[in-house]
């Protein structure tokens, strides 16, 4: 039986704007993709550039698990609350009159902080805060970075890990007044959800999954028609009342433990091999790491 190929790759830019941004004339959205052994998007309306095969969850179900230190800027049981309401804005999506097919549960806090996929053992979709070290480019305006986990071959979602940039230099908030935000830590969780979900970046300004983010901006909270169009099409209305949302192959507290190299060539996961602007690219023995950054100023 041959091993499923399997790609994961960050991503979630987020850039803060000093001007005021004029509104999109058309909806549009766009779904992250498998193409072939890159990564892709398949946007509506159709782009030139569009390839293969587009990501999901099957069937619909996922947890994900808060890192139990969480932050100096926000403790675990504000991060859970924060993190719960992120998803359930998708979640709650009006695909005409029904919701998303999708299903997202707490698992509760796991003691690992590391970006990791296991293909051998339990797993977690964990949520981390780095209040110490941003271990990536840009440390003074990457917001968040989202890690995905997939098949190459069906773009069958297999892990997500999201890391929250909280070292001092981005001084996260979480107050409903806009006048006293700063990075609103519910609009960067609301961002990279979608990002978790297969959600690309939307060319819509205003929507929750646009490249960019102003200071103080509290409406990607909420999700815009392109958003809700887009998780539509994503997860088709569905009963997922009886799915399981268990991480694959079950939930793991620790970390696990990389493989000795037995002379395949493999390397640590998270370890990028090469960057080229803003992604971060790390090919593995049929597992690479895609991410994307969410910037603010």
């Amino acid at each position: 039986m041959r091993t499923a190929k399997s790609d994961a790759r960050r991503w979630g830019a987020l850039v803060a704007l000093a001007a005021l941004l004029a509104p999109a004339t058309a909806s549009a959205y766009c779904r992250t993709s498998s193409c072939g052994d890159d990564n892709g998007t398949r946007c509506v309306p159709e782009q030139l550039d569009d390839c293969g095969v587009e990501l999901y969850w099957s069937p619909g179900c996922l947890s994900f698990s808060v890192q139990r230190d969480a932050s100096s800027q926000a403790d675990l049981a504000t991060a859970e609350a924060l993190m719960e309401q992120a998803f359930t804005a998708w979640e709650q999506s009006d695909c005409g009159g029904s919701t998303p097919g999708i299903r997202i549960d707490n698992a509760g806090p796991v003691t690992c902080g590391d970006q990791e996929y296991n293909q051998t053992s339990g797993n977690a979709n964990v949520v981390v805060f780095r209040d110490q070290i941003w271990p990536y480019a840009g440390q003074g305006n990457t917001l968040a970075l989202t890690t995905v986990t997939y098949s190459l071959d069906s773009g069958e979602i297999f892990d997500a890990d999201l890391e929250v940039n909280s070292t001092p230099q981005i001084q996260l908030t979480t107050t409903d007044v806009e006048t006293d935000a700063r990075y609103d830590l519910l609009s960067i969780l609301t961002h990279e959800a979608g990002h978790m979900l297969g959600i690309a970046h939307s060319p819509e300004i205003g929507a929750t999954m646009t490249v960019e983010y102003v200071p103080g901006d509290l409406e990607l909270r909420s999700l815009s028609p392109d958003d809700q169009a887009a998780i539509c099409a994503a997860y088709p209305p569905a009963d997922t009342g009886s799915c399981d949302t268990s991480p694959r192959r079950g939930l793991q507290d620790e970390c696990g433990e990389q493989p000795e190299e037995e002379g395949c060539g493999c390397r640590v996961v998270g370890q990028p091999s090469r960057r080229s602007g803003g992604w971060a690219l790390a090919l593995l023995l049929g597992l690479g790491l895609w991410r994307r950054r969410r910037r603010g100023a």
